[in-house]
């Protein structure tokens, strides 16, 4: 029998997530306890013809092949595959499928850089992300499977592999296992995140019957990763707070802060990599990741469940409204700043600019000031540029934007969209800083008490050494 499915501007620094290698201690672990931060919708997509949930009926070593990860390293075993075939997510195969997978010797694997990697062991229950080669089908080498309850799932959602992978994960946050409950309340994160874009609006758009699917998916995700949010696990409800902005259901400021403050002695690194292979899971390591994640959701357009139209924010300028609505940015900004993993991370207080910077909201200007003496140049950049844009949209700084942006005028009123390079925007920022610096810090005298109080945050930052 054959199983089918139906197909289915940017700021001044990115930050993107991080994926450590974990430590030796791995190695006392059982193999293939990796496969974390999968991203199972860009998988899908980039990596894999079939996507299909698996029980491993038998696996054999083939031989040593060259490794292919790891530039100079030794060779890797070869293995090949046998599983039965419980649904498919996405493409057709049949009730039984072979597939291959290479993985490095447990001699090798640390000493060569090798710690991540795919493998799969007689008896396993999975998802499994398959290329199709010259060979068949092969996984990819550390990004192949996905833990979910070994059951099979209605795939009532919708037949995009998307909305399948939705019902999966969704089954999964049930589960007693605390390895499927974290991967599927980290995943839905992801497959939040890939519904939020493809959502259309309806009546009207290219395809509204399929971004009534998606609305509806996104409806009962969020319904989910609200109750995810008050797991019993704290590294279970924190990723289920991080994954609550790619779904775009807000948490409540209570919920990220505990996170926020928690001592990082909870749950460490090695803690991490003992239990899941990987230091991401730590406090430290999603205290960070909750920021980053908070950043890259700021930068997506937002549209309404009710009926796929995009969301405007009011005043006096009309803008797209970036972020999760509900969620209260400007109290955590200014809260966040004040806690110790912020003050003391520079990547943290970049991701806290670039959420202030591409929001401006008004009752973050206190905070944009402060930002103006961080040690970083970036953070400061991007605190001026919030400035600007918040304070006056773009069009009457002091310090002509036009010396950084290089925009030109074209005919009218009209500018140009062509910019300068980031690079010699960075170079040109550099160059002039002290111009905008001292023009911002002399409008704050000016203006500060329409803003109220100073927020209590003289003494957040470390001094940068500047005037």
């Amino acid at each position: 029998m054959n199983r089918t499915l139906l197909h289915s501007t940017s700021a001044f620094l990115c930050v993107a997530a991080v994926l450590h290698v974990g430590s030796r201690a791995v190695l006392a672990y059982p193999a293939g306890t990796n496969n974390w931060h999968l991203n199972s919708p860009l998988q899908m997509q980039a990596n894999a013809d079939l996507v299909c949930k698996v029980h491993v009926v038998a696996v054999q070593d083939l031989g040593l092949v060259p490794c292919q990860q790891s530039l100079g390293a030794p060779p890797v075993m070869r293995k090949q595959a046998t599983a039965k075939v419980v649904s498919v997510v996405t493409g057709q195969c049949s009730d039984t499928i072979r597939f291959e997978f290479d993985v490095p010797l447990p001699a090798d694997r640390f000493q060569w850089g090798i710690g991540q990697f795919t493998e799969l062991r007689p008896g396993e229950d999975c998802l499994v992300f398959l290329k199709n080669g010259e060979t068949g089908y092969c996984l990819h080498y550390n990004r192949g499977k996905a833990r979910v309850v070994p059951d099979p799932v209605a795939y009532d959602l919708g037949d995009e592999g998307v909305l399948r992978l939705l019902a999966e994960f969704l089954a999964g946050l049930s589960a007693d296992d605390r390895q499927i409950r974290l991967q599927a309340a980290e995943e839905l994160g992801y497959v939040g995140d890939a519904l939020m874009k493809q959502l259309g609006p309806f009546p009207g758009g290219d395809d509204p019957d399929r971004s009534r699917r998606i609305a509806h998916g996104l409806r009962v995700g969020r319904d989910a990763i609200r109750k995810a949010r008050g797991d019993n696990d704290l590294v279970v409800r924190s990723v289920a707070v991080v994954s609550s902005f790619g779904l775009g259901d807000p948490p409540g400021l209570d919920q990220a802060m505990e996170l926020m403050q928690a001592d990082p002695n909870r749950f460490t690194a090695s803690q991490s990599t003992a239990e899941f292979g990987v230091r991401g899971f730590s406090v430290p390591a999603l205290q960070r990741r909750l920021l980053e994640t908070m950043d890259a959701t700021t930068r997506r357009a937002t549209r309404r469940i009710e009926d796929g139209t995009k969301i405007e924010r009011a005043g006096i300028r009309p803008d797209l409204y970036r972020g999760v609505p509900g969620f209260p940015y400007a109290e955590f900004c200014r809260m966040v700043l004040r806690t110790d993993p912020v003050r003391h991370s520079a990547e943290m207080r970049e991701a806290v600019a670039n959420v202030l910077w591409i929001r401006y909201e008004r009752a973050s200007v206190p905070e944009m000031i402060k930002l103006l003496d961080d040690p970083g140049l970036h953070i400061r950049q991007t605190a001026v540029a919030a400035l600007d844009q918040c304070v006056n949209g773009n069009f009457s700084n002091a310090w002509d934007r036009r010396t950084f942006y290089g925009l030109e005028r074209t005919s009218g009123t009209s500018e140009s969209v062509t910019e300068k390079p980031l690079e010699q925007r960075l170079a040109d920022y550099e160059r002039n800083e002290h111009e905008y610096i001292r023009y911002w810090k002399h409008w704050w005298q000016l203006n500060r008490d329409t803003f109220g109080e100073d927020n209590g945050l003289a003494a957040v930052l470390p001094a940068s050494g500047r005037d």
